[in-house]
């Protein structure tokens, strides 16, 4: 094991990735490898090999199942210590990578929270799913809606079947408890009374797995959560945020799979419901997986613009925003679920605010520079849609870390050196945030930001598209335009004293004056007038040679 040990530990340091590269460009042939986080399945190494993932049909496996059901019931178990009561309604994000990593375990948890299992051929596929008796079952069923990725609707439509079986199995099954059962019934009445025919009405109650259209990826907010320029203040961002994901991702993908990639449905007065929508209202929770030991909550966009963005139109549709997890299963077994708030903050604490961490980052130089600002980026979307996570003083770590370099780790020369405009750039995130009130930052701590960026702007021609900051920034706005305290008045102040004393006018403007040239004035020197043309001449005659040589 030792010997086994010290392999793995080269391995790591994927020294065959550019042989390997060089190699499959060249049209060599390249051994095959096992993908996955070399952390939790060491066969991925060495990297450098042409990568497979695994048949999607064996989502879950046998294992995952296992797990997964272990992990459903901790889900429930943390959701009831958290808020008092047992869920009756989860989301789930469903991504492509993620389940490639953990072979179906957050799809066995959706199955297990739905009292549904499923069943295997003797290859190890699923080939189908059973409804489990209500009497087999400790608690009653949990309703769920599923978020998928465009990834995820790309390579694994079996899933998403079985998926949407299951779904129909327990939203079928009319028991007193069953809120699967319950929501599905009220969701068809409300379509009904819109006019929709009853078939459509029904098929569309149990529909519970939405993604973008095919071919789209991504819900929008990546960008938009970061154009901070785009809303006057937080209200006013929470239905933009939310407005924009359900537009997105509200493409169905239900039992039928003839009706699947279609948006929404008409009632009678021709207005399309968004189903996605009206199958989110009453989430309490939602869930994303972490397996990755190298991605985290802050690496990518990723993890905002889906599970935040559930909870930002959980918000916007019932005004109180759901619980945020974590399915930890980065270790072995079952994993663990943690608080999102949590997960990020302990994220915080042994990445982006370790010493040892930002040392490695300034080795990098240059592409450091760019994971500093991508934390930042990603840490404002949280902040902007899902702001219950996310805590002041985190915010006012960044600052004192970064910008006023905490560890004394000479980042200010390292950022001017290597790249000053990232380091502007996160500035500019931490001054928005405090500008809108997700951050309340003290008034020392934006004049002593507003002060840094405009050095680097001043010095390294820093530039910035958004006009309002480039106007809060600015010397006198914003809210470090303290103005100093006016002395205390010698004598009863009246109401004359409240009158301001208009300003002197100011100068007249004056511009060119024309004045009568004297006819008397003497000529100019013949000898003036032939000395500037014979510097004409010269002038001339150098335009023409440079030409002759330019062509």
């Amino acid at each position: 094991q030792l010997e086994q040990g010290k392999q793995w530990y080269i391995d790591l340091g994927a020294a065959g990735e550019m042989d390997g590269l060089l190699s499959a460009l060249a049209g060599q042939h390249r051994p095959t490898s096992y993908g996955g986080d070399p952390m939790k399945n060491p066969d991925a190494l060495p990297t450098g090999r042409n990568l497979y993932g695994f048949d999607p049909s064996r989502v879950p496996t046998r294992q995952a199942w296992e797990a997964g059901k272990d992990a459903a019931e901790q889900l429930i178990a943390a959701h009831t210590a958290k808020t008092g009561k047992p869920p009756q309604k989860l989301a789930f994000s469903l991504w492509s990578v993620e389940t490639m990593r953990h072979q179906g375990m957050l799809e066995a948890q959706v199955l297990a929270v739905l009292g549904v299992e499923p069943v295997w051929d003797a290859g190890g596929r699923v080939i189908d799913v059973k409804l489990l008796p209500r009497a087999s079952m400790q608690r009653p069923r949990v309703d769920v809606v599923l978020s998928a990725t465009g990834l995820y609707r790309d390579h694994f439509p079996n899933a998403m079947k079985q998926l949407a079986k299951a779904v129909e199995l327990a939203a079928r099954a009319n028991e007193a408890d069953n809120p699967v059962h319950a929501n599905s019934l009220r969701i068809a009445a409300s379509l009904k009374q819109r006019g929709v025919p009853e078939a459509a009405a029904r098929r569309a109650a149990e529909t519970r797995i939405f993604s973008n259209t095919s071919g789209r990826y991504g819900t929008g907010l990546d960008d938009a959560a970061l154009a901070t320029d785009t809303w006057k203040n937080k209200a006013e961002a929470d239905r933009k945020m939310a407005q924009l994901y359900l537009k997105n991702m509200q493409y169905a993908f239900g039992a039928d799979e003839s009706a699947w990639n279609t948006k929404g449905i008409a009632g009678a007065d021709g207005v399309d419901v968004n189903l996605y929508a009206e199958q989110l209202k009453g989430t309490e929770g939602a869930v994303l997986s972490r397996t990755s030991n190298l991605y985290g909550m802050l690496t990518t966009d990723d993890p905002f613009q889906y599970l935040g963005g559930i909870g930002a139109a959980v918000r916007h549709l019932d005004g109180k925003a759901p619980e945020l997890y974590i399915s930890n299963l980065r270790g072995s077994g079952s994993g663990k679920v943690e608080g999102a708030d949590k997960f990020l903050a302990k994220e915080l604490a042994t990445r982006n605010f370790h010493p040892g961490y930002i040392k490695g980052l300034m080795d990098e130089g240059y592409s450091g520079t760019l994971q500093v600002l991508d934390a930042m980026n990603n840490f404002t979307g949280w902040t902007t849609v899902a702001r219950e996570i996310v805590r002041d003083d985190q915010w006012q770590e960044f600052v004192d870390v970064y910008v006023r370099d905490k560890h004394q780790l000479g980042l200010k020369n390292w950022f001017e050196q290597n790249n000053p405009h990232a380091l502007a750039q996160t500035i500019e995130k931490m001054l928005e945030m405090a500008r809108h009130g997700y951050w309340q930052a003290d008034a020392k701590t934006v004049t002593e930001l507003k002060d840094r960026y405009n050095d680097l702007a001043r010095r390294f021609d820093v530039q910035t598209d958004n006009a309002v900051f480039e106007k809060f920034v600015a010397p006198g706005f914003g809210l470090a335009a303290v103005l100093p305290a006016a002395p205390a008045p010698t004598r009863p102040q009246s109401a004359e004293d409240l009158v301001m004393t208009p300003p002197a006018p100011p100068p007249p403007v004056e511009g060119m004056v024309l004045k009568k040239v004297d006819d008397n004035e003497p000529p100019v020197p013949p000898l003036a007038l032939f000395g500037a043309s014979l510097l004409l001449f010269a002038g001339f005659g150098g335009g023409i040679s440079a030409y002759r040589r330019q062509a």
